[in-house]
């Protein structure tokens, strides 16, 4: 196997026999300067068709946190009767760094989301629960219980990459195209971010679906981000209202708060990318 690309010390992108591209993980095997060829026996994972845009977004990451995601889809993979992306792994592990800092920084956000997750997917809330407390024992981060419905969206998502669903995707899609419009950009929407802002608005349908919206506390939250981002604000309120004329359901604050948070990552994204 011939090495061509060294993401960190153990993760390279190797090119298989059959001339096939691959992201490898190995003690060591990032160390060396590439090209080099990579006896099979230091390759200890492989994951194939795996998105440019989460191989570039891991570069930062600390190794420790991918491992802790490998070992999640694993626990997944044990328990979801359905075939699971390698991108998983990857998409995972950004999330998962983006909530530890977050949660260092302070900023935890009661969200409705948690108890939804557990009534529809009890299953993808299981491994959320599995992977906060691998989280916990082996990366000694403690995040908050929310976490687990976050990180149950990804294995949500993650079993409907390959399904389609023509009235929700043109909703997600005019969505878009409202964010687009407003905010004055064009979003790319083979990026890992979009994915996830794609996963939260069919959760949303989902849920408006099974009529489960939820407020909680975080009214005053809302009202903050409101004043600090009053132009995705205002494009929030657009989306509400395209909602509620399309789809008839009317988004409580919670969920405009979410969104206001979805957008703005989206946003950050786009402007550095």
């Amino acid at each position: 196997m011939r090495v061509i690309r060294c993401i960190n010390n153990n993760v390279a992108i190797c090119i298989d026999g059959n001339n096939r591209e691959l992201v490898a993980f190995g003690k060591g095997i990032g160390f060396k300067k590439p090209p080099y060829e990579v006896p099979l026996k230091a390759i200890e994972r492989t994951f194939y068709d795996i998105d440019n845009t989460l191989v570039g977004m891991i570069q930062g990451i600390d190794e420790r946190v991918i491992n802790v995601s490998a070992k999640i889809a694993d626990y997944a993979r044990s328990i979801i009767d359905k075939p699971l992306s390698s991108n998983i792994v990857f998409a995972l592990a950004d999330h998962i760094d983006f909530a530890i800092g977050r949660n260092k920084g302070a900023k935890t956000i009661t969200m409705p989301i948690i108890y939804d997750v557990q009534y529809l997917y009890e299953k993808e809330y299981k491994i959320g629960e599995y992977a906060i407390s691998l989280i916990r024992d082996e990366l000694k981060e403690y995040l908050p219980k929310e976490e687990a419905g976050y990180i149950a969206l990804h294995f949500i998502n993650a079993q409907s990459e390959k399904t389609s669903d023509t009235a929700p995707e043109q909703i997600v899609e005019s969505i878009t195209k409202i964010i687009e419009d407003k905010l004055k950009l064009s979003i790319n929407r083979d990026g890992a971010n979009y994915s996830r802002f794609v996963t939260h608005m069919h959760y949303l349908l989902k849920r408006g679906d099974k009529q489960t919206l939820h407020a909680t506390e975080n009214v005053k939250m809302y009202e903050s981000l409101s004043q600090q981002y009053p132009q995705i604000s205002e494009c929030v309120d657009i989306i509400s209202s395209y909602f509620e004329k399309v789809y008839g359901m009317a988004l409580n604050e919670e969920e405009k708060l979410y969104l206001i948070l979805h957008v703005n990552r989206l946003l950050v994204r786009e402007e550095t990318e």
